[in-house]
């Protein structure tokens, strides 16, 4: 069952045409109104069209919002308004719409839809990039002449636009049902003493976004996290690694069942070669530090793993040159897949829930243009229905 919010503002005319296309699909349509909603159009029509009753205020079901959202695939609210999306953003629940939207635990889509003015305010801008750190996904708005007369962006996008992105995301649900995907996320800490330690500015949110996209896609999933500010959402094994040693004794232990191996972590190239065992006392003098090479976890992998197991590097390269030096490691590696972004951008990123990568494998480049860290993940993992990633899959599950 497919959940349709539906929020007020003069585009909810346009969701009677969305769920039409949705069960002429042959999809269960199950709408939610928002009572502002209802001013536009009459909880009846959308009856007649989902042919079940509309979820509204005056629904009889004392807690219509928990079963509708225990039972849906995926929940997409167009129009979404300013004043529903800043609800969403804050956790705020106020009626059946919120209420199911805060309950509901799997892909969540939004088709913005308000006045230019209001979709360009910083706060709603605020809101969405909060949305998208969590995974939602935003289609559209588009561009042209509002109901009011203004010009701008704020128009929700065509239903037959919002019924593709659906059907493509429900293709996705269920994809990697029986497969083991491993990730690793965050960045490791190297200790200098007691106290301090060499670290790196990973918040752990990419990898975070691929181990949650997996999950979301069916596969059972082990998240071996570092230091991140980022926490998965979907249900996964979650085991924890502070240093490099640590998450590479960690991945190497659970790796042997692993079909796809993602190795997202920013793992220290170097550490401490002699890390004072108490708290070093600060004085006048200079501390000079010796660093000694960590283990390369990737290259490991490369040269031991089994045949038909997937392997997917990351690389975090710098300027001019970053994609040769991305293929120059997916060949010394030994990986299936390196995934490549430019740190020297400071609008994508560390600590960002915006990316913009470029996916480098025998095959050639893919330009995954900058969009959510959740969007990304998907394009990742959309790799492994390649015919090269999917036999190779394929063959580890026959063996």
């Amino acid at each position: 069952m497919i959940l349709v919010g539906v929020s007020g503002g003069v585009a909810a005319y346009k969701s009677c045409e969305l769920v039409r296309l949705l069960v002429k699909a042959g999809r269960e349509v199950q709408v939610v109104m928002t009572p502002a909603a209802e001013r536009f159009v009459g909880p009846t029509t959308f009856s007649a069209l989902s042919r079940r009753p509309a979820l509204t205020e005056q629904s009889a079901d004392v807690f219509p919002h928990l079963e509708a959202s225990r039972e849906a695939m995926l929940f997409c609210i167009a129009p979404a308004g300013a004043n529903t999306i800043a609800r969403l953003a804050h956790g705020e629940a106020p009626n059946v719409l919120t209420q199911s939207a805060l309950a509901f635990t799997g892909p969540l889509l939004v088709a913005p839809a308000m006045n230019p003015r209001m979709w360009a305010a910083p706060v709603t801008q605020e809101n969405v990039r909060a949305l998208l750190a969590r995974g939602v996904e935003t289609i559209g708005p588009e561009s042209g002449e509002m109901a009011e007369g203004e010009q701008g962006a704020g128009r929700m996008s065509e239903p037959d636009e919002i019924a593709g992105r659906i059907e493509a995301r429900l293709a996705t649900l269920g994809s990697l049902a029986g497969r083991r995907v491993l990730v690793t996320a965050g960045g490791t800490r190297e200790p200098l003493d007691a106290v301090r330690y060499l670290g790196n500015r990973s918040s752990g949110r990419m990898g975070v976004a691929v181990a949650d996209e997996a999950a979301r896609r069916g596969a059972d999933v082990t998240l071996i996290l570092a230091a991140a500010t980022a926490s998965p959402s979907a249900p996964m094994r979650t085991l924890r690694a502070e240093t490099a040693e640590q998450l590479r004794a960690a991945t190497l232990e659970q790796a042997d069942g692993a079909d796809v191996i993602v190795m997202a972590a920013a793992v220290a190239d170097y550490r401490p070669a002699q890390p004072v065992a108490g708290k070093r006392v600060k004085d006048a003098a200079a501390w000079t530090i010796e660093l000694e090479a960590t283990a390369d976890v990737l290259a490991e992998l490369g040269a031991g793993r089994r045949e038909g197991q997937v392997l997917i590097g990351f690389a975090a390269e710098y300027g001019e040159g970053a994609v040769e030096r991305a293929r120059a490691k997916l060949k010394r590696k030994g990986a299936d897949l390196i995934v490549m972004n430019d740190i020297s951008r400071s609008d994508i990123g560390f600590d960002s829930s915006l990316n913009e990568i470029v996916l480098v494998s025998s095959k050639g480049e893919q330009l995954v243009s900058r969009r959510s860290k959740q969007a990304c993940a998907g394009a990742i993992l959309d790799t492994l229905g390649n015919q090269t990633a999917r036999a190779a899959v394929e063959q580890r599950t026959t063996v």
